[in-house]
């Protein structure tokens, strides 16, 4: 097993980008069929904003814990490559950005709460991962989904290695501590 966050590692630095207003509503929950189909897309051109901003927030980091401006690449695999010794990962949602850089591998997501189908609960967690969390409710959902996306980002895999992910201990209300099994992989 790789424990990615045996101690919670703090980060060297991390920030936030806002984007623009995109006329999306602003509801802490937001029904997803209030949403009209056209702007549920993924345009190219609105991705394409997102990652800009999502490398400001890195910029701000760098400048936070005086490392590179720029050289942050990604390898072949879209992994992010550590650069002079710093570990870096970026998420991107809609109406927001975010950045973070440690010197061990990091991994950042952010999620926007949204309903989806309740079917998801159970391809997300086992029962006892549910059980850690208190409830079966979407904000948990989204706290467990960000947890083990982030600690996938930090192994260097993506999200189709989720049932190799398991959330171990509820640290306190900001902090989980999750492992991914590369032996599953």
């Amino acid at each position: 097993a790789n424990d990615s966050t045996a101690a919670p590692p703090e980060p060297q630095a991390s920030a936030c980008a806002k984007l623009p207003k995109s006329g999306v509503s602003r509801k802490p929950t937001i029904d997803r069929d209030s949403i009209p189909p056209a702007a549920r897309l993924r345009t190219p051109e609105r991705v394409i904003q997102q990652r800009a901003y999502a490398r400001i927030a890195l910029r701000e980091c760098a400048k936070l814990c005086d490392a590179p401006l720029d050289g942050w690449e990604k390898g072949p695999d879209d992994a992010p490559l550590p650069l002079d010794g710093f570990h870096w990962s970026v998420s991107h949602k809609r109406l927001w950005a975010g950045a973070v850089i440690a010197d061990r591998p990091v991994g950042i997501d952010i999620e926007h709460i949204i309903p989806r189908h309740p079917g998801v609960f159970d391809e997300l967690g086992s029962d006892s991962e549910w059980e850690l969390l208190g409830d079966r409710s979407w904000q948990s959902f989204f706290r467990l989904w960000t947890a083990k996306e982030a600690t996938l980002k930090a192994n260097g895999v993506g999200i189709a290695h989720f049932s190799a992910c398991r959330l171990l201990e509820i640290l306190d209300d900001r902090h989980m501590r999750s492992e991914e099994h590369t032996s599953e992989l």
